[in-house]
């Protein structure tokens, strides 16, 4: 990182934010990802149209898939310290249209 210099000398590099601990993080991630409406709505309505035949399989694809791009994203937010789209431009250029797409959903 730059310190950025004024006529009276080099201004202090501030300190980034940091969690008060993991567990804080953890709950604020799955929070964001999950919401109220997907945890009040979602079993009401495996209820009242059939139960397991819907909720195995998103079990399944919450477990085999959901968690570790969960996993992954974070972690690659973490390494390079930056956004989505400079995430994946940093590992390649041309993967910046990767970053877009995933803040684009994050919309949807």
């Amino acid at each position: 990182m730059v310190n950025i210099s004024d006529s009276e000398g080099v201004i202090p590099q501030q300190e980034r934010e940091r969690w008060s601990s993991r567990a804080a993080f953890y709950f604020a991630a799955i929070g964001s990802a999950v919401g109220f409406g997907n945890i009040w709505r979602f079993p009401s309505l495996v209820y009242e149209y059939g139960g397991g035949a819907f909720f195995i399989p998103y079990v399944l694809a919450l477990l085999f898939i959901g968690l570790p791009i969960l996993v992954l994203e974070i972690s690659l937010g973490q390494y390079y310290e930056t956004g989505d789209v400079d995430v994946f431009g940093g590992i390649h250029k041309r993967l910046r249209g990767v970053g877009l797409s995933s803040i684009a959903c994050g919309y949807m």
